[in-house]
């Protein structure tokens, strides 16, 4: 398997370069401020994950094998419901589920 040195992978050299050579300014290639996804994953979270989180308390495959409590799981709902920022376990949770109904 091939791979590319280091010192191309690093600090992401190589998909750097590429944009520079494809004549975008320095800002483009290596901005001082990378780009930050926090408020697009925490609307889309709190938009679509909370509904799936919906399901979930309905038939969820993690309650079902017993590694999530349903009752812990409503009040967790309930929570996020109130909250600034859905909890990370929370969001873990939902990923987790929605990654093993992929496979079924």
């Amino acid at each position: 398997m091939e791979q590319l040195p280091y010192e191309l992978k690093r600090g992401k050299a190589l998909f750097r370069d590429r944009i520079r050579r494809a004549g975008l300014p320095e800002s483009v290639a290596a901005p001082a401020d990378p780009e930050n996804f926090l408020g697009v994953m925490a609307t889309g979270l709190r938009h679509f994950g909370l509904r799936t989180l919906d399901t979930m308390l309905q038939d969820s495959v993690l309650v079902d094998l017993g590694y999530v409590d349903p009752k812990a799981l409503g009040r967790a709902r309930e929570d996020a419901e109130r909250a600034a920022v859905v909890p990370d376990l929370l969001c873990d949770t939902i990923a987790l589920e929605v990654g093993l109904r992929s496979l079924m």
